[in-house]
């Protein structure tokens, strides 16, 4: 016990001179600048813990037990005197903020837009008890600073003034905004209110809330004459899709319901702003009569109907003497009643088609219903029969002039032969036989399928599908020639003496059943068999033929490599070389060097010569050592991978421990210098020497020739703390020196 006392008494005294040596606290401190306040703050052998800060400054206490704030979000549980230095003299700034370099985002607000160019004071308004300016607890709503200047809503909240604007521009709303008027106002917007834009009802917009709202005249003009509708209001006529158009007045209360074509009608085509009753309830108060007085006494309705002025329900069988058959009801009333004339009318044929007539006086008097119907007028009831000449098939549809020109139904001067009809587009190519060899019946003249069995000629593939005037011409039907010459031009031009049919078939052409292998001199494989007759054979060419590669292939190597191209190259592709090994000579591919194209390293044309240069990698790569480790890339490298490398460092006769494992080369070996470095502290650590100078432990007072040394009093875990039991060399001093110099 006694032993020790000495050095720990000693070491009270030095701590007990050095805070009275200290510097003066600052300004807001200087209230415990004495010898007896120093406890209130530090802790014997244990600096300022950050708990003693927190007990005087409540307020920032609070903020970091919240996470709010500079404090809360990014001190944390930190020592406060990482920021706040204390000693420094009175006039110093203890806060240790810079306004012009502090990131306000660390607050967890973040100055954006306009608000990067506004003053602190601007916002941060507060004091100290002290009177010094604040900066704590500044509220972040917008209505804090810029008031509520749209007012307070009943429902919607207006103070949220991020929802529809941002810091960059205050006129600049948000292009997702999403206000819903109906959900968060008690005016919800229909029809066309839909469509009107906020300044036309909230002017100027800045006063949102409270609106007053007292029916439709708080916005809108009453167009009526004064006192009309006596105390009906807007809304029991007038719907917000259109104030003209829709109308959900129920007409029916007046005594006269709205239908048809009446509900199409807008008010004002019936009714007059001045007068808004109309003289009479019945038709003849709006429509004029078009029949001038012909149907006296007989009711519009009878005829007529609301969904429609043309669309009657007059019954022209049961309400007239003259029963609508046929085509007569689908004649329009106006054909027969012109000028609007109803009645009195003429009921009898001559009445109406009187120059339609094409027998005029041949039948005399005699009734045109003995022949025709309304039905159809040439579709007559004159059985043919009796002439010895049925009509049949399209026959029986042709009018009765086609046959009996000029009227001579009565007269039996119709030769019943086709000739006497229809002229022969055969002229005569077959023998005058009688049409209905071929054309049977009288249902069609085009003959649908004609069997090509009984012709010479028998038609099989795609022939089945030839029109017939693709062979037949002109209507020429034979002698025709049947070589195939006689219709499909010579494609190969005389190149070959033997029969189309040997090597084409009328199923396709194209796809000929010429044997390549057995059939020529040439026999194809791999991608030939996959290539088209016209890629070799240019301009039909087919003898003579070239059969060596050049013929069809250019020379990528322009003749370096000789004509034998299948040294290298098959058929199958030509672009893989799966004849020639590259696993020859000095240099083997693999790794990433086997998925590199040829041309990579031969050239675009494969034209570089690579032989004798050797297989060093600085003959293709860049050396990124400038040569400071040898040609031998393969000591550290692989061909599976550059990184990571295989060198250990421990071959250079330094070994990597503590800290030094986890610095990048580059950090030792400046300039990409490899060899030849030396290996002492002094190379890179000599500026942490120099940076005691002046201090307690100033090394270069104390051990000036040291930097050799080093490793005597620190190692390589960690240069922060040196090995216990070493000192500076200051018997003053007695602690265990830190980096920089300070000592505790």
């Amino acid at each position: 016990m006694g032993r020790w006392w000495l050095p720990l008494g000693l070491l009270a005294l030095a701590w007990i001179g050095s805070a009275q040596a200290a510097n003066p606290l600052s300004k807001p401190h200087a209230h415990l600048d004495n010898q007896a306040n120093c406890n209130k703050c530090h802790v014997a052998f244990g600096g300022v813990p950050a708990s003693n800060c927190r007990n005087c400054h409540k307020d920032i206490d609070g903020t970091i037990r919240q996470g709010k704030g500079l404090h809360g979000r990014v001190v944390g549980n930190g020592t406060c005197n990482t920021c706040h230095r204390e000693h420094l003299g009175r006039g110093h700034d203890v806060r240790g903020l810079n306004p012009r370099s502090f990131d306000h985002s660390q607050t967890g607000y973040p100055l954006t837009g306009g608000h990067g160019g506004v003053r602190c004071r601007q916002c941060h308004t507060d004091k100290r008890p002290s009177g010094r300016d604040s900066y704590l607890g500044a509220p972040t709503d917008c209505v804090a600073c810029h008031g509520e200047y749209h007012g307070k809503g009943t429902k919607a909240d207006l103070r949220a003034c991020e929802r529809c604007h941002n810091t960059q521009g205050w006129a600049l709303l948000n292009a997702n905004l999403r206000f819903d008027h109906e959900r968060e106002t008690r005016f919800p917007r229909t029809g066309q209110h839909k469509d009107v834009e906020c300044k036309d009802c909230h002017l100027g917009k800045k006063r949102f809330s409270p609106l007053n709202i007292s029916g439709c005249a708080s916005c809108h003009k009453d167009p009526h004459p004064p006192g009309i509708f006596g105390r009906r209001l807007c809304e029991e006529c007038h719907v917000t899709q259109g104030f003209k158009v829709n109308s959900i007045f129920d007409h029916g209360s007046t005594g006269w319901p709205l239908r048809g074509e009446h509900k199409k009608k807008q008010c004002l085509d019936c009714h007059a702003w001045e007068r808004w009753k109309p003289r009479t309830k019945d038709c003849a108060g709006c429509h004029e009569d078009s029949h001038r007085g012909q149907f006296k006494g007989t009711p519009c309705a009878r005829c007529h109907q609301e969904s429609g002025w043309k669309r009657l329900r007059f019954n022209h069988d049961t309400q007239s003497q003259f029963p609508l058959r046929g085509k007569h009801k689908r004649v329009d009333c106006a054909r027969c009643h012109p000028g609007g004339k109803y009645k009195p009318l003429d009921t009898r044929c001559v009445g109406c088609h009187r120059n339609d007539n094409p027998h005029q006086d041949t039948f005399g008097d005699t009734p045109c219903s003995n022949c025709h119907t309304p039905v159809d007028w040439k579709k007559t009831r004159f059985d043919h029969g009796i002439t010895g000449f049925p009509l049949e098939g399209r026959h029986s549809e042709q009018p009765c002039y086609r046959c009996h020109p000029n009227g001579t139904e009565t007269q039996d001067d119709t030769v019943q032969d086709c000739a006497f009809c229809h002229r022969d587009p055969h002229g005569d190519q077959f023998d005058k036989a009688p049409c209905d060899r071929c054309h049977r019946g009288f249902e069609r003249f085009r003959i649908p399928l004609f069997d090509h069995t009984l012709a010479r000629f028998q038609l099989a593939g795609r022939h089945l599908e030839v029109e017939c005037l693709g062979c037949h011409k002109g209507g020429h039907y034979r002698p025709i020639d049947t070589a195939c010459g006689n219709c499909h031009q010579n494609f190969h031009e005389g190149q070959f003496s033997r029969a189309c049919d040997q090597c084409h078939t009328p199923e396709l052409w194209s796809k000929a059943t010429f044997d390549h292998d057995r059939q020529s001199d040439y026999a194809l494989d791999g991608a030939h068999r996959e290539v088209t007759c016209k890629k070799c054979h240019v301009r039909n060419q087919y003898k003579g033929t070239p059969r060596d590669c050049e013929g069809c292939h250019l020379d990528v190597h322009q003749g370096s490599k000789g004509p034998d191209c299948d040294r290298c190259h098959t058929t199958r592709d030509w672009t893989a070389n799966q004849t020639q090994n590259h696993d020859f000579g000095a240099f083997t591919l693999n790794g990433v060097h086997d998925l590199i194209e040829c041309e990579r390293c031969h050239g675009a044309n494969r034209e570089k010569q690579l032989a004798g240069t050797g297989p060093e990698c600085v003959n293709c790569h860049r050396d990124p050592h400038f040569g400071s480790l040898g040609p031998m890339c393969h000591d550290c490298h692989t061909q599976q991978g550059f990184l990571p490398s295989t060198f250990l460092h421990i071959q250079t006769g330094f070994r990597l421990s503590g800290a030094h494992r986890f610095v990048a080369c580059r950090d030792c070996h400046p300039g990409r210098v490899f060899g030849g470095l030396p290996s002492s502290c002094d190379f890179c650590h000599q500026d942490t020497f120099q940076r005691t100078a002046g201090t307690d432990c100033d090394h270069t007072q104390l051990c000036p020739g040291a930097l050799d040394s080093c490793h005597t009093c620190h190692d390589t875990r960690s240069w922060v703390r040196a090995r216990p039991g070493s000192s500076c060399g200051s018997p003053a001093a007695g602690g265990v020196c830190r980096a920089g110099g300070e000592r505790e």
